[in-house]
């Protein structure tokens, strides 16, 4: 089971429906990364659902991507958080 809008704002803390579709997006970019990182087909691997330490990583992903949204900031660009390698390094396929 993939991980939906109405979770995901659940996971930023957001009440309003005006970002779902940018939500929705940066969803979709996280699971395809965390999938292509994986080198998983998560509907193939995982068809009774993602484990949670899967899950978890693609909503840090998700948040840190909705926090750094703008086009241009201040700083360097940030990777996705630190703990999400750590989330996934024990999913991860290396053959």
């Amino acid at each position: 089971m993939r991980i939906t809008v109405a979770e995901a704002k659940a996971h930023l803390n957001i009440g309003f429906d005006d970002d779902d579709t940018l939500i929705g997006g940066l969803l979709s970019a996280a699971t395809t990364h965390a999938e292509r990182y994986l080198r998983r087909d998560f509907a193939v691997d995982y068809p009774d659902g993602l484990p949670a330490p899967i899950r978890t990583a693609i909503l840090q992903h998700v948040a840190a991507m909705f926090r750094d949204r703008e086009a241009t900031q201040e700083g360097p660009l940030t990777e996705p958080p630190l703990m999400w390698k750590d989330l996934l390094s024990s999913y991860r396929v290396f053959s």
